[in-house]
């Protein structure tokens, strides 16, 4: 990255910037939060997390919000592998002065919009220190935000909407795991890697009773739902198509 790119980049993150032309917006995780991805091959040296790193329906703590859409071009560039978003830790690159902090961490695997937000899926880089703690912290839940840092945004993109501004198109640079991210919704997904992480009964009761159910509505929960199951796995008589019936 030259040195024009870092006089020219837009960051959010709550904190007074280091260079005065960068800029760095971060999402907090809440409803929408990062979760845990078993890697497929089995390795348990590979941590990999999703994550929402825009929600659109945030306003973020400068005023801004990002619309349905905005990312489109980035995302295609980066699928035809045109352009690379890269992972940092707090935006590490910003800080020259520690070489330790200005390293990546890790490589993003999918970017996507969905109905959502910006729904992200990134790997930690399995063996670099600075990646395993940082691994460790999002997974003991002590660092759960998401933050971008993008490039300038054309004039024509932008619209005033009074009380906030709406960003219709934006180039990412890169995007960070965070400590305090300025959009209080772009999260790590917890919910989504406690269902995944369900062994059986007493752990379902538990998660729906931490959801606001009683003890004795959650276990008649699972055993109406785990009834309506089997049935429909017992059941081959009928046809699959459900409007079927029209036919006779």
């Amino acid at each position: 990255m030259n040195k024009h790119s870092l006089q020219t980049l837009h960051c959010r993150d709550g904190r007074s910037e280091l260079l005065e032309s960068v800029q760095t917006r971060r999402l907090a995780i809440n409803d929408a939060q990062i979760r845990f991805v078993e890697p497929k091959n089995g390795d348990s040296n590979t941590h990999i997390f999703e994550g929402y790193a825009v929600k659109w329906d945030s306003i973020n703590t400068y005023g801004e919000k990002f619309a349905r859409g905005a990312f489109a071009d980035m995302i295609a560039r980066f699928e035809s592998k045109e352009k690379a978003v890269h992972m940092y830790y707090n935006h590490g690159w910003k800080n020259m002065f520690d070489a330790r902090a200005a390293m990546r961490i890790g490589k993003y695997i999918e970017i996507v919009e969905d109905d959502i937000g910006l729904r992200v899926k990134g790997e930690f880089t399995p063996g670099l220190s600075l990646a395993n703690d940082v691994s460790a912290m999002v997974k003991h839940e002590t660092v759960d935000g998401l933050s971008i840092a993008f490039y300038p945004v054309n004039d024509i993109d932008v619209e005033d909407m009074g009380d906030h501004i709406l960003i219709n198109r934006a180039d990412l640079y890169e995007i960070s795991p965070v400590d305090e991210p300025s959009d209080r919704n772009a999260r790590l997904n917890r919910q989504a890697e406690t269902i995944n992480n369900l062994a059986d009964e007493r752990d379902a009761c538990d998660m729906l009773t931490q959801l606001g159910l009683e003890e004795a509505d959650a276990r008649h929960f699972i055993t109406k739902l785990d009834s309506i199951m089997g049935t429909r796995a017992d059941d081959t008589s009928k046809d699959d198509d459900p409007f079927a019936f029209l036919d006779k």
